[in-house]
């Protein structure tokens, strides 16, 4: 499969501690791969820096063949990358619609509009002149999810989209992926959810201390050298 993300020997440190790498991976278009590790293995860090988010970086993010390292975020979204942040980071003071107009705005023109998002998550078509800080966690993170969707990426990057969440609510959202992927887009998924991420993923890398070391297919891979290496063990 060819590369639509490749990154190679990406280090992020902030100030003097070194939080990432280095670290290489692929990412191929239509394909789901899971990052998993613990708290503080350098997993946010590795998604803040392909989307120029992160503290001082070095090594190599190339993004269809083109050198993307230096480039703003505001770029890096036009040229096709999304974010789906860690704690959703919405706007409260603004409706389910306004909120989901920001992907909009930011992002490129593409298959995904409003009529599209509204029917992958019908909660949200029932909800759109509310105000999101009326609605539930699981709703707010269909509109964070959204909101990604509606900049019509080529790669989705989702970090920690299960996060304080009801099982139920986790099962809805992650069964969304799956198509998601299947129109062609690459997606990255940050988890600590090591069965949850895996179950949907094509590849999985597992960060520990900053740095991969273990890799691989889920289907190819003991469950219990998985939980080895996520735990350091």
């Amino acid at each position: 499969m060819d590369a639509l993300l490749d990154i190679t020997d990406l280090s992020v440190s902030y100030g003097p501690f070194h939080a990432l790498g280095p670290v290489s991976l692929t990412v191929g278009a239509g394909e789901i791969v899971s990052i998993i590790g613990a708290n503080g293995a350098g997993k946010s860090s590795l998604m803040k820096a392909i989307v120029g988010q992160a503290g001082r970086s070095e090594g190599k993010i190339v993004f269809e063949g083109e050198d993307i390292t230096a480039r703003t975020t505001a770029q890096i979204a036009r040229a096709g990358i999304a974010l789906v942040p860690e704690g959703r980071r919405l706007f409260p003071s603004l409706t389910v619609e306004e909120n989901l107009r920001i992907g909009w705005e930011v992002g490129r023109q593409g298959a995904f509009g409003f009529d599209e998002i509204y029917a992958l998550f019908p909660a949200l078509a029932e909800r759109r002149t509310l105000h999101v800080r009326h609605l539930s966690g699981g709703q707010q993170q269909m509109v964070a999810l959204g909101r990604g969707l509606l900049a019509n990426p080529k790669l989705l990057l989702c970090d920690e989209i299960s996060l304080g969440l009801a099982p139920v609510v986790i099962a809805d959202l992650y069964r969304i992926i799956p198509e998601i992927r299947d129109r062609g887009i690459g997606i990255v998924i940050v988890e600590q959810d090591i069965t949850r991420s895996l179950a949907v993923a094509d590849r999985f890398y597992c960060l520990l201390e900053g740095r991969v070391n273990l890799s691989g297919r889920p289907t190819n891979t003991n469950r219990d050298e998985v939980a080895r290496h996520y735990f350091g063990m």
